[in-house]
């Protein structure tokens, strides 16, 4: 691992999805005159009309959030001493990726969105699950006990929040009566555009977590 690549390109990571993340709700508000709400609206419509001013700019941001969580991934982890690492270092940067994608497929391709989503999710909890097995069942890098316990506890969350079965009933709308006809109008809460951010999220914590308990065992072996 390099700590002295690993803070900062972390600090880049939150302040790029930051900046991404204000762009893109100007950018919403400015064309559609609604606040966008992750609850209930998908990181792909803060840029999803050409007419947006900042179209491109929200595209960018996503491909640099991307970049960040890879760089971080390949200076995350000592493969000299724990190649049992490498399969986390794949599955961050292919999460990367398919995070990224999510700011570009819209729904109008849903199976492609929802294959990604899907992605990101299991993506995600696979990457807590390798850190967690091998803090418990190699650690030959000597990663504090601490780092497996708090990811295990975040893998059980992850694993509550799949098996939530509202979740497989995102798609259902709410039946509004306007001017004497009801419409359908999407609801408050959307679990599934909900998910791709909470998940954003739980990759960027993930990012946080290790590289506390790398400082910690740095700073124990001196």
């Amino acid at each position: 691992m390099k700590i002295e690549i690993m803070i900062p390109s972390l600090i880049v990571v939150v302040i790029i999805f930051s900046i991404l993340f204000v762009v893109g709700r100007s950018n919403y508000l400015e064309y559609t005159k609604e606040k966008f709400d992750i609850r209930s609206n998908f990181p792909y419509e803060m840029q999803d009309n050409f007419s947006f001013k900042y179209n491109w700019q929200v595209r960018f941001l996503a491909l640099f959030f991307a970049l960040s969580l890879c760089l971080f991934a390949v200076n995350a982890f000592d493969m000299k001493n724990a190649s049992s690492l490498s399969l986390a270092i794949g599955v961050m940067i292919l999460n990367a990726i398919v995070t990224m994608l999510l700011f570009f497929i819209s729904m109008k391709n849903s199976s492609l969105h929802m294959a990604l989503a899907i992605g990101q999710f299991g993506l995600t909890f696979l990457s807590y699950a390798f850190v967690t097995n091998y803090v418990f069942f190699f650690n030959a890098l000597e990663y504090p006990i601490f780092l497996g316990i708090v990811t295990s506890v975040f893998l059980v969350i992850i694993l509550l929040l799949l098996i939530n079965p509202k979740l497989y009933k995102w798609m259902y709308m709410d039946r509004v009566e306007e001017n004497g006809e009801v419409v359908l109008k999407r609801p408050k809460v959307m679990l599934l555009p909900l998910y791709e951010w909470i998940f954003m999220i739980l990759t960027i914590l993930l990012d946080l977590i290790i590289v506390v308990a790398t400082f910690i065992m740095l700073n124990a072996s001196v």
